[in-house]
């Protein structure tokens, strides 16, 4: 599968809604992940090697009140695409400020071939480095479309109180 990056991938009123819901919303809940993934430390060790974590949708089940906003947002543009077959999971991800920039352990999203979107919520130096070394920064209303069950990671971010996305896998 190629790696496709997309940029203004929502129109912006659409974007803002989005955005303002989970990063600007004081009431939002983020649920506390002591690691990023099984293949490297967590906080115990390293303390800054935590996350949060918000499920929207898996296992076919919506685990969100705000799972239907998501939906209506994204996945017609999904479909578009025909990128949207089966919906596996939708989890928006939130990472921490560090005084200097870390990266987290490699990971795959699932075992078996799938399509991974993963959506920038807002622009900072936070970036996802794929299994071939390639760097995808950070940038608010950008997509990076891409085989989610080959190796990836995720990194914190020094220039925002936070890096914020939301990833998508479908079969």
């Amino acid at each position: 599968m190629d790696v496709n990056v997309i940029d203004d991938f929502l129109p912006q009123k659409d974007f803002e809604e989005v955005r303002d819901l989970m990063v600007f919303n004081d009431t939002f809940p983020w649920f506390f992940q002591k690691e990023v993934n099984s293949m490297g430390t967590n906080c115990d060790k390293d303390f800054w090697n935590w996350y949060g974590t918000h499920t929207f949708y898996v296992n076919d089940f919506p685990e969100s009140k705000n799972y239907p906003i998501l939906y209506n947002k994204f996945i017609p543009y999904f479909k578009e695409m025909n990128i949207y077959h089966t919906l596996v999971r939708i989890k928006g991800n939130f990472y921490p400020h560090t005084e200097t920039l870390k990266e987290h352990a490699p990971h795959i999203d699932y075992e078996y071939s799938h399509v991974g979107a993963l959506y920038s919520l807002n622009t900072c130096d936070g970036f996802t480095k794929l299994y071939d070394g390639t760097k995808i920064d950070s940038v608010a209303n950008r997509i990076l479309i891409f085989d989610a069950s080959t190796l990836h990671n995720s990194t914190t971010t020094t220039t925002s109180a936070g890096r914020f996305n939301i990833n998508f896998n479908f079969l």
